[in-house]
């Protein structure tokens, strides 16, 4: 039984892990995304980005 309970502990450790995992992908997905933005309209306004 208790290495029954380590498994499930295991599995229960690696989905926590992964599901961190693709948390973290989806997050730095987006902050490239807000970055490629604000780097398209810094350059289509020149002059705003030199104040």
């Amino acid at each position: 039984m208790e290495k029954l309970d380590q498994e499930i502990d295991t599995m229960r450790q690696e989905f926590e892990s992964q599901g961190q995992k693709q948390a973290h992908d989806k997050w730095q997905a987006r902050v490239d995304e807000l970055q490629r933005e604000r780097e398209r309209s810094e350059a289509s306004q020149p002059e705003a980005a030199e104040h």
